[in-house]
């Protein structure tokens, strides 16, 4: 088995409904080759009836010491034909923006350059940008605490690009009303600050500013501050239409909070905003793909442990829904919020009687 699959038994598909997965990252080896990785996640995704997987880089911040973006994987994704797609920007993009998290720091050659950064990338066949990141907590030792607001200058910019584009941005947010201290798991951290800053206003000025730009804000369904309520985000999306979430669905014991299970069933309230806003969730299961022995990355290597659980979750959530609903979320809404050609559902089977 490869690394990064885990250790899961082999996982039926709700009513052969197929998912594309908008969320997930391949971890190169040292020398910087993704072969490795590419090939476990094919085996997973063929393992849990993933059609398509949209890869990206993870986002880089201020302090980056193991970087790399769409040029150093587009090629190894091309051998895999009709399997992957990829977004752009989160090791270049996103150290920029980290870079000038100061708003004074960003001149309009700044800006310019980060703009021509950002249409290159869509020449070079990228179909989005991400992974992007406002508020990035820190959630072990060697993973990355950053900040910017959501309305940083660069942003706004990349909001215009996009809108310009007809592309989508993925945009990680630790979601927060106000600001507050860490809880006390992340407290513990060393790169965790003693109060972590308010996201949601600024956020809500993100969307406002171009509503034209689709901003699909990552991770819903597993919060890890509390604020990503299911409420909160049903009051969100009605403010805003060109607000989308992608969905990493967790088990009902896993240990974060606003999930979308409440015991084995679907939680209510995620479920009336599911129901409300059909047509803007998706998949992204923020899934690590790593090749065997691949050295120096720890953070990533402990991530890909749980792609077989959040997978499975995912599984179990879609069996859940409604038929209709089920496949929106599951592969009809990403296919339309990412340009995606060739994925199609199944017939349905034949009825009872009829046939052979």
């Amino acid at each position: 088995m490869a690394a990064g699959a885990g250790p899961h038994p082999a996982a039926a598909q709700p009513s052969g409904v197929p998912i594309i997965d908008v969320h997930v990252h391949v971890v190169p080896a040292r020398n910087m080759t993704f072969d490795a990785a590419a090939a476990a996640a094919v085996q997973t995704m063929d393992r849990f009836g993933v059609a398509r997987s949209i890869v990206m880089p993870p986002p880089r911040g201020r302090e980056v010491w193991f970087n790399f973006d769409y040029p150093d994987f587009r090629a190894t994704l091309a051998r895999h034909p009709g399997r992957f797609g990829f977004l752009a920007g989160g090791g270049s993009l996103n150290v920029q923006l980290h870079g000038r998290a100061d708003p004074a720091a960003v001149t309009e050659a700044v800006a310019r350059d980060f703009a021509a950064t950002a249409r290159r990338a869509i020449g070079d066949g990228a179909i989005g940008f991400g992974e992007m990141s406002a508020l990035h907590v820190s959630l072990a030792p060697e993973h990355a605490y950053d900040f910017v607001p959501a309305d940083h200058p660069l942003l706004l910019r990349l909001a215009d690009v996009a809108a310009e584009l007809d592309v989508p941005i993925d945009l990680h947010m630790d979601a927060l009303a106000a600001a507050r201290p860490p809880p006390e798991r992340l407290a513990r951290l060393p790169n965790n600050p003693p109060t972590f800053p308010a996201t949601l206003d600024a956020l809500e000025k993100l969307l406002a500013h171009n509503r034209k730009a689709r901003i699909v804000w990552a991770h819903g369904g597993s919060d890890q501050l509390g604020d990503l309520t299911a409420g909160r985000v049903l009051a969100l999306m009605d403010g805003h239409p060109n607000l989308f979430m992608s969905l990493r669905v967790v088990g009902p014991a896993a240990p974060a909070r606003n999930k979308l299970f409440s015991g084995p069933q679907l939680d209510p309230d995620w479920l009336s905003a599911l129901t409300r806003h059909a047509d803007r969730f998706v998949i992204g299961t923020d899934s690590f793909y790593v090749g065997p022995n691949t050295p120096g990355t720890a953070v990533a290597a402990a991530f890909a442990r749980f792609n077989g659980p959040k997978l499975q979750a995912t599984v179990r959530f879609l069996a859940l829904l409604p038929r209709d609903l089920a496949e929106r979320i599951a592969w009809r809404n990403a296919a339309r919020i990412y340009r995606i050609d060739g994925v199609r559902a199944p017939p349905a089977p034949a009825p009872a009687g009829r046939g052979r």
